[in-house]
């Protein structure tokens, strides 16, 4: 793009190598990440981090060994913004809790079955994590890990955000600012490229979208963000027809919105913090389009989100934890739970910082009793499979019935995916049947 990136001379030093091997590495990414985007400087950050773990991988091109990570941290380096782990997206790295009944090898391999205690015992010791841990990380492990991190960035901030359904907790939700841009280089240095929604006028508005429906249950706003990515893309909607979200409802539509399209921020006049009216979330201009998401558009987008090879309704497993459950949404699914009895197995998937409160509030316990079991540090898309003879599976997330079916790309070996609301999910963990269908 012939941007001229302009540098402080402390970055410059580094950038020189006088600073070391990794921070002239990480400077060297960001610079490339400045004239790939069109940004003129770095912005500090002064919120928080995180990015995809083990590997300090921020392309092929900007890597470095474990030995130089080895002589960084030894060394007294450390991240300069608070850091978080998101999940491992790498098909070798098993779930935290929960593994032992997995019955799972990633990509068919069996040196990478899940529920091989050597396998991970090897994964998790794995010394990435030590000495991410050792220079300051919080190993959280999480896609949603804003849901236990007690420790969040307040409007303005500038942070450096990775998970896609996250990113937009932070721009729409919390008011903070960041791109799907965090990585070692941005969490170590603590230094971003300022381009995008690090800069204000970026963040309004440009496209309104209408529902012609009025958004409130879970399943709406899951099948609404669906919709409003695959029609907003990359622009900032401002949304009108809907209620009012609960946390759920916000995390729900954060991750179907950043599957339909690539929605980092959004507004809801009233409701996120940037948007108290309809003209400041448009900046004060006129939208550039608008846009209605009509009845039949949500029932489309509910279709693709059910993937049919046969017209079964046989269920043979159920997963619930796309993005990762709070501890108020574990709370609700052991009620629903309490004193029932699964006839397929059921996976919940949460946080690994979350699963000790769940235990001691007695949780774990009522899943285990309904023969449900408790994960936590991944998903089944990042695992890259289902367990073996597992043909049909039942899912209350758009994200993870789009993306689960991406690991099953033989026409002749296709993955079945029912999807609907979490109740329609644990009729069918008790009857081994599907009834769901859009209301």
């Amino acid at each position: 793009m012939g941007v001229n990136v302009y540098l402080t001379d402390d970055e410059k030093r580094m950038l020189q190598g006088e600073e070391g091997f990794v921070p002239q590495i990480c400077m060297q990414y960001l610079v490339e990440v400045c004239e790939v985007s069109g940004a003129e400087r770095l912005i500090d950050l002064d919120g928080t981090g995180d990015f995809h773990t083990p590997t300090t991988s921020m392309s092929p091109f900007y890597e470095f060994s474990i030995d130089e990570l080895r002589k960084l941290a030894e060394a007294g380096g450390h991240f300069k913004i608070p850091t978080f782990a998101n999940k491992s997206p790498f098909y070798a790295v098993p779930p935290i809790h929960g593994w032992e009944g997995c019955n799972l090898c990633s990509y068919g391999d069996p040196k990478n079955r899940h529920d091989d205690p050597a396998f991970h015992e090897q994964a998790l010791r794995d010394e990435w994590f030590e000495l991410y841990r050792k220079m300051g990380m919080m190993t959280s492990h999480s896609c949603a890990n804003y849901m236990t991190m007690s420790f969040l960035p307040t409007i303005g901030m500038h942070c450096s955000w990775n998970e896609s359904s996250a990113v937009p907790y932070c721009n729409a939700n919390l008011g903070a600012r960041t791109n799907t841009d965090g990585s070692f280089a941005t969490c170590f240095l603590g230094k971003a490229a300022y381009y995008d929604m690090h800069i204000t006028e970026n963040r309004y508005a440009t496209v309104q979208i209408q529902s012609e429906r009025l958004i409130q249950t879970d399943i709406e706003w899951d099948v609404f963000g669906f919709a409003v990515g695959e029609a907003a893309g990359v622009h900032v909607p401002v949304l009108l027809g809907t209620g009012k979200p609960n946390n759920t409802q916000i995390m729900k539509f954060n991750s179907a919105a950043n599957t339909g399209g690539a929605v980092r921020m959004y507004h809801i006049p009233g409701s996120t913090p940037e948007a108290p009216t309809l003209e400041a979330a448009l900046g004060g201009k006129q939208p550039k389009e608008t846009i209605t998401i009509s009845e039949a558009d949500l029932r489309a987008a509910y279709e693709v989100l059910n993937y049919r090879n046969h017209d079964s309704d046989e269920v043979d497993m159920v997963y619930l934890g796309c993005p990762h459950l709070s501890i108020v949404e574990l709370m609700i699914l052991a009620r629903k739970l309490e004193g029932k009895k699964c006839r397929v197995p059921l996976w919940i998937m949460s946080s690994p910082w979350l699963y000790n409160v769940a235990l001691n509030l007695g949780y774990v316990k009522v899943f285990q009793d309904a023969g449900a079991v408790l994960m936590t540090g991944t998903c089944l898309a990042c695992m890259g499979a289902v367990p073996e003879g597992v043909r049909t599976l039942a899912v209350d997330s758009a994200k993870q019935s789009y993306y689960i079916t991406g690991c099953y790309p033989d026409e002749d070996n296709r993955l079945d995916v029912r999807y609907g609301t979490q109740d329609d999910c644990i009729e069918a963990a008790l009857t081994g049947r599907w009834n769901g269908e859009w209301r």
